[in-house]
């Protein structure tokens, strides 16, 4: 998870670039977790949380860290924030000089916008997403690294407001989820300030009929608002068991966690999960994550 990307700002210019280099920026190295997913969503909710202040996340992000970030992102069973110092720098980064960085997220303070370019060996500084929030900080799309699968929306399936209680209720009632060197425990959940509900699972890994490993994770499925529809969660969570039984390398505790289809997509039907989890499989299979 150590991919590594850059936060940076624009200097100067105006207007969306379609590549790295076409407009002046500054930022800071960022080494832990540069995917959309990791960094890139963290950037997205930083904006959220100071109600749109994009000048406060700079500041915070890259005035006050000019040695970088080992990682910005804390949480539970995570690294917490750790900036780099003066005496042990981060790499430098620059419009011209992104050759140790994956991603570059740079914002544009007086557009409200985010910008999404891909750095990697093939990626060659191409813009592949942009993200603009509103005075409120509300971006316009869920996630910078949409696929296409994700863009459908089927109409609601309101019910019961699920708890945490009945989710973990209805994880202990799933089918076994194994394969042959590898057990899923759903472990406990619980509701988060925010409201959403979150999963703590277990990947257990044997060798020769003993535990070699167990990987713990949380897993922040459910969104406040996707709690209002328990039949949409069940849905999501049965095409999940079905993509894994299909695929033994699927299980691995970090992908898993990293799935976050209910808030990125509108989708609510089984057979519609089991699309969009097939196209990240193929995904992130091809960028070599799992």
């Amino acid at each position: 998870m150590s991919t590594r990307g850059a936060i940076a700002v624009y200097t100067s210019g105006s207007g969306i670039p379609e590549h790295v280099s076409s407009r002046p920026w500054r930022g800071v190295y960022h080494h832990w977790d540069g995917y959309p997913t990791g960094l890139g969503q963290h950037l997205m909710a930083c904006v959220e949380r100071v109600r749109g202040d994009l000048q406060a996340v700079v500041a915070r992000l890259i005035d006050e860290a000019p040695w970088g970030w080992s990682t910005c992102m804390g949480g539970k069973d995570e690294t917490e924030e750790e900036r780099y110092s003066e005496e042990s720098p981060g790499l430098p980064v620059a419009p011209d000089e992104t050759g140790s960085v994956s991603y570059v997220y740079v914002f544009d303070v007086e557009a409200r916008r985010l910008d999404a370019f891909s750095t990697y060996v093939g990626g060659d500084g191409k813009r592949f997403s942009s993200v603009r929030f509103s005075p409120e900080g509300t971006p316009d799309l869920p996630a910078l690294d949409l696929l296409p699968e994700e863009l459908v929306s089927e109409p609601p399936l309101p019910g019961e407001e699920l708890s945490a209680e009945a989710l973990q209720a209805y994880l202990e009632g799933l089918p076994r989820l194994e394969s042959d060197n590898k057990l899923l425990h759903w472990f406990s959940t619980e509701e988060r300030p925010d409201r959403s509900l979150c999963i703590v699972f277990r990947v257990v890994v044997f060798e020769e009929d003993a535990v070699r490993e167990v990987v713990e994770r949380e897993w922040r499925l459910v969104p406040a608002s996707a709690r209002r529809e328990p039949a949409r969660v069940r849905n999501f969570i049965e095409a999940l068991v079905e993509v894994v039984s299909e695929d033994p390398t699927l299980f691995d505790a970090f992908w898993i966690a990293s799935l976050d289809s209910l808030r990125r997509s509108q989708a609510r039907q089984r057979e519609s999960f089991v699309r969009i989890l097939k196209a990240h499989r193929a995904r992130d299979s091809g960028s070599g994550s799992l």
